[in-house]
C-alpha cells in the first residue's frame, strides 16, 4: 500500500511539470511587462510558468524583471541569481543582480556581478566596470 500512495504521489507531482505550459505563461508575462508595463500582472503570470517548469531560468530571469520594476529588490535579486543556479553561463542574469545592486547602492556587490557579466560575454559592460576597483 505505502508502494502505491508513493508512486501515485510520485505521478502527481511530475504531472504538474508542463514546459509547453510554462512556455504559454512566460510568453504571456514578457508580453504584460514589455509591451504593458504591467508589472504586477508579469509576476503573476511568470509565477505560473515557474509553477509548470522548475527549471524554466528565463521565467526566473524575467520575473525578476518584473520585480525590479515594482522595486521588489530582494526578490528580483533572489530570482535573478536562482536563473544563474540553473544557467550557471546566464550573463544577463549577473548583469541585472548587478543592476539591482547599484539600485540599492551596494557598489561593492554590483561590480562583482558586473564582472560575472563580463567573464559570460555580456557585451557593453564598459561603463559599469570603470566604476569597479
Amino acid at each position: 500500500l505505502a508502494i502505491i500512495l508513493t508512486t501515485l504521489i510520485f505521478i502527481g507531482l511530475a504531472s504538474c511539470q508542463d514546459p509547453a505550459k510554462s512556455r504559454v505563461y512566460m510568453d504571456e508575462g514578457q508580453k504584460l511587462m514589455m509591451r504593458y508595463s504591467q508589472y504586477a500582472q508579469a509576476e503573476e503570470a511568470l509565477t505560473k510558468a515557474i509553477k509548470y517548469d522548475k527549471n524554466n531560468y528565463e521565467a526566473y530571469y524575467l520575473r525578476g524583471c518584473s520585480r525590479v520594476n515594482q522595486r521588489k529588490y530582494q526578490e528580483a535579486i533572489s530570482d535573478f541569481e536562482h536563473a544563474t543556479t540553473l544557467k550557471p553561463d546566464y550573463a544577463d542574469a549577473y548583469f541585472n543582480i548587478g543592476i539591482t545592486y547599484h539600485l540599492l547602492n551596494e557598489e561593492d556587490s554590483a561590480c562583482i556581478y558586473y564582472k560575472l557579466a563580463d567573464k559570460y560575454g555580456r557585451p557593453n559592460l564598459e561603463d559599469y566596470l570603470k566604476r569597479c576597483p
